[in-house]
């Protein structure tokens, strides 16, 4: 058995909640840099997919590979997110401990409502969704069993 850990000192505290707000910092960036990454991934496949693919066959197989990707990428959104939230709540246990408050204060002081991480998610799934809608129409007009549009 090891002995339990001695408990930190207040100077230890601090340089945690320095890194542990880096780090948050850090988090939210790449957050956004994600949401850029799934927005062109999607703009560029979307343009590739209608303008530039010729058979139904090649669609098909750009439109699956799109809803995996994109699927893929909503995944590690998602666990950014995750990641995300157990940081600013071990943020707020040191807060609570040190005598500060900025994330407690600034998420009581936000004003309330839906999350903007809905919406994020919003967008990713319905970026899967018509991917798996074309991937469908593609499979169909690729095996003669759809019409043409």
């Amino acid at each position: 058995m090891s002995a339990p850990a001695a408990p930190m000192k207040s100077g230890n505290r601090e340089v945690e909640y320095t890194q542990t707000i880096a780090y948050i910092q850090h988090m939210y960036d790449t957050r956004h840099q994600i949401f850029q990454f799934v927005v062109a991934l999607n703009t560029g496949l979307m343009a590739v997919v209608f303008q530039f693919l010729q058979s139904d066959k090649s669609r098909m197989a750009l439109s699956i590979l799109g809803g995996f990707v994109t699927l893929a990428t909503l995944l590690m959104a998602r666990r950014s997110w995750t990641y995300l939230n157990v940081l600013e709540s071990y943020a707020m246990e040191l807060e609570s401990t040190l005598g500060y408050g900025l994330v407690r204060c600034t998420s009581a002081r936000m004003p309330k409502g839906t999350d903007s991480t809905v919406y994020l998610f919003l967008i990713y799934w319905a970026l899967v969704l018509m991917w798996v809608i074309l991937s469908v129409v593609y499979v169909l007009r690729s095996f003669g069993v759809f019409f043409r549009i």
